[in-house]
């Protein structure tokens, strides 16, 4: 009788070699290592994004004042308009203008040859530049008389700085002041009321 053959049942591979591979620890000491070694989801998405990641974050997070160790400046505050410190200009009207110094206007007038269309704007920057006084000075500069002409302007007076006190030869000046540098009393006078000089 043929020996009969032994059949033997397959067996299970051998379970390889961990001896050298660290064994993961089990539960909540296996949390508490994860945690002590990863970086923060914050710091690793500000490494990876650079500064535009960290600008979406905001600065309102718990988060991210958690994992952000850099303080941030507060927003400044909207700055309130500063009010003005002159008060409301009002205009003057002709009726502040004396009766004398009136008709040397009118007489400046017929002497520099100007039309009578140009009296209304003569009066009104008169009035607002000097109330119609005669030879009265501005304490801020050289400004003097009814037109207030500045130093640099005394020349168009008939006589300089001379006609000062002289109602008649300040409204010359002032006439030729008016019609070399606007042309027309008209234009002075809305050059004034833009800008509250001429």
């Amino acid at each position: 009788m043929a020996d009969s053959v032994r059949i033997t049942p397959p067996t299970d591979p051998a379970p390889p070699d961990r001896t050298n591979q660290v064994q993961p620890a089990k539960g909540a000491a296996f949390a508490a290592a994860l945690a002590a070694h990863a970086p923060a989801a914050g710091h690793r998405e500000h490494a990876m994004h650079g500064h535009h990641a960290h600008a979406r974050h905001g600065h309102g997070s718990a988060a991210h004042g958690a994992t952000h160790s850099h303080v941030h400046r507060p927003a400044p505050a909207a700055q309130a308009p500063v009010a003005l410190a002159h008060h409301a200009w009002a205009e003057k009207t002709a009726a502040v203008i004396p009766d004398a110094v009136q008709h040397a206007l009118t007489q400046a007038m017929r002497l520099e040859r100007v039309p009578e269309s140009w009296h209304a704007g003569l009066q009104f920057i008169m009035a607002q530049e000097s109330s119609g006084r005669v030879g009265v000075r501005n304490h801020v500069d050289t400004a003097r008389g009814l037109f207030q002409l500045t130093r640099a302007s005394y020349a168009l007076n008939p006589n300089g700085a001379g006609s000062f006190g002289n109602a008649l030869e300040e409204a010359q000046g002032g006439i030729r002041y008016i019609r070399e540098r606007y042309g027309s009393a008209d234009s002075a006078a809305g050059f004034w009321r833009q800008r509250r000089w001429y």
